[in-house]
């Protein structure tokens, strides 16, 4: 069911509407929170206990902090995006 819409002017709308600074801003962030996770992946990991329990915690503590690093960073990316 396509709901109406026509693929070549989705695709055409697109191309219309999509501006450099949407691809970069993109990339930018993903690298961005991709870092964020990995580097609190790392830091608990290198902290985490013998264990069952202890990777346990140090995952849970892991993606606790990545996701306010990521919702932290991305307020302050879409910010700066949004003032260029």
């Amino acid at each position: 069911q396509n709901l109406g819409f026509n693929p070549a002017a989705y695709l055409k709308n697109t191309v219309d509407f999509l501006e450099a600074l949407d691809i970069i801003s993109s990339l930018v962030k993903g690298a961005a929170f991709g870092t964020i996770a990995a580097m609190m992946g790392c830091y608990y990991g290198m902290q985490s206990g013998r264990g069952a329990q202890g990777v346990g915690r140090a995952t849970k503590g892991s993606v606790e902090s990545a996701a306010v690093l990521i919702l932290a960073a991305n307020f302050v990316l879409t910010g700066v995006f949004f003032s260029l």
